[in-house]
């Protein structure tokens, strides 16, 4: 069971699996927006409400300060790959994440892919940050809008992609072509790396493509979260 504590993620959760919500906790009578609304939409789908501060225990999570409530929620599941993948046109942008382990940085994906208008993510069961509470306060609602596969082998995951017509695109510091000279006519699956070693090298020879995004300032680099937002940004522009 997950604690949020983000009432935009836990509005997400009451929308997509009321279900899961066992129960709403606010600290005070008339808390204001946005917990309002997830007042309100809790009470429409029968969800327990109490008032009054929770017992804390421990340092304070950073997530807290957001607002004046708390959920307990069952943790989102993943679909299986191949239902994912399942679907009479694959257009649009996908993603798969190599190892990325930092929550905060999954919870930065989850919340861009949503934005996006990402139609799903590939992640890796090994070594990598599983969808806790952490990332889904961090993700707004991400995690709850964008279906997402955990795999045991990504290699393979990439391979089953390809086959559902979609083009792998990774990102390296290193390659020499610049994502704003991509093919827009394709359907693409961006991939992103470990936050310390990148892609690892299987996963970077399975890439039909490799691109960079080019400093225009000082700043060489990007993390993860960033450079995810940059290349989306790129990729969702109108054909």
């Amino acid at each position: 069971m997950l604690e949020l504590r983000n009432p935009h993620s836990i509005r997400a959760a009451i929308e997509v699996r009321p279900r899961a919500v066992k129960r709403l906790r606010i600290q005070s009578e008339n808390p204001g927006e946005p917990w309002d609304d997830v007042i309100n939409l809790a009470r429409k789908n029968g969800v327990p409400i109490s008032v009054g501060a929770a017992e804390t225990r421990g340092p304070r999570r950073e997530t807290e300060r957001i607002g004046a409530g708390s959920a307990m929620v069952e943790p989102p599941s993943p679909v299986p790959l191949e239902l994912m993948l399942e679907s009479d046109s694959n257009s649009g942008l996908w993603l798969a994440l190599d190892q990325i382990q930092d929550p905060q940085n999954l919870g930065a994906i989850f919340r861009l892919a949503g934005f996006f208008g990402v139609r799903g993510i590939v992640m890796c069961k090994d070594r990598s940050a599983s969808v806790n509470a952490t990332v889904c306060d961090v993700a707004a609602g991400g995690a709850e809008y964008v279906p997402f596969a955990v795999v045991a082998n990504l290699a393979q995951a990439i391979e089953k992609a390809k086959s559902s017509s979609i083009w792998i695109l990774g990102t390296c510091e290193r390659a020499t072509q610049s994502i704003h000279t991509l093919a827009r006519d394709r359907n693409w699956m961006l991939v992103l790396g470990n936050e310390g070693s990148g892609m690892r090298r299987l996963t970077r020879e399975k890439c039909d493509e490799l691109v960079s995004i080019a400093p225009i300032g000082p700043v060489p680099s990007l993390n993860v979260a960033t450079a995810a937002a940059a290349c989306l940004a790129v990729l969702s522009r109108p054909k």
